[in-house]
């Protein structure tokens, strides 16, 4: 095999082997390449460097804000508790015034409907008891009437109402039938319902004229001598409330 001549060692004239120029020039490229490749790994190691130095200071930090940091989050999940039990407790508490509200809706819709009933019921034992009342009041009047057919006869046929009888009818019943006296009146008494009945018994209707004209004439007759139409008579002995009156003065 052929060698290359430019790669022979050339013999300088001091018999010592010079050089090659190639060689030299490739052991200079070298000799950058390294320097190049030292400054590189050097500014990578001061890069490595500052990312180390950081990463260190990193875990540090972590390290030192770790517990705290774990505290507070303890402490937060802890309100976080409380509150959701709060929150729970206020639902449950909800539930119960919903349900207690509900109740006393259906108490006052049960004490309304109660009310209403016994309003009712109060209605209907009033009007019945009107009715039996207005029944009672209808028989006790037929049976009055039944007992007294003048004064049925005597009431309208249209309103259904007593005719009031007049007061022409009024003084001859007080004529007709003289009130009993009570035996402890006295005289004065006695003598003027005496006159106040022979006054009132003019008054009277046509038909107790011819009763009267009798009366009249009897108390003309025993009364003459004294010229006094419808004398009050002698009255008989009787207990006068001052003593027995024996003579029948007046």
């Amino acid at each position: 095999m052929a060698s290359n001549p430019s790669l022979k060692p050339e013999i300088g004239p001091d018999g010592l082997a010079r050089e090659s120029p190639i060689i030299a020039y490739t052991e200079k490229v070298i000799a950058q390449e390294q320097l190049q490749l030292h400054k590189y790994i050097e500014e990578n190691r001061s890069m490595l460097l500052g990312v180390e130095r950081e990463l260190a200071n990193l875990s540090m930090e972590m390290k030192l804000t770790a517990g705290p940091k774990k505290a507070a989050l303890e402490h937060l999940r802890k309100k976080i508790e409380i509150s959701s039990e709060k929150i729970h407790q206020a639902k449950v508490k909800e539930e119960q015034a919903r349900k207690a509200w509900e109740a006393a809706v259906q108490a006052l819709k049960d004490e309304e409907s109660m009310k209403q009933k016994l309003c009712e019921d109060l209605n209907q034992l009033v009007q019945e008891s009107s009715s039996s009342q207005f029944t009672r009041l209808e028989e006790l009047k037929r049976r009055l009437e039944a007992l007294n057919p003048n004064r049925a006869s005597s009431a309208s046929p249209h309103s259904g109402q007593p005719v009031r009888p007049t007061q022409n009818n009024t003084a001859t019943g007080a004529s007709s039938v003289p009130p009993p006296t009570a035996p402890d009146s006295n005289e004065n008494t006695g003598n003027a319902a005496n006159q106040e009945q022979n006054s009132q018994a003019p008054n009277g209707p046509t038909q107790q004229q011819p009763a009267s004209g009798g009366a009249k004439k009897k108390a003309q007759v025993q009364g003459k001598g004294r010229g006094v139409l419808g004398a009050v008579p002698k009255r008989s002995p009787g207990w006068t409330g001052a003593g027995f009156d024996v003579d029948g003065r007046n």
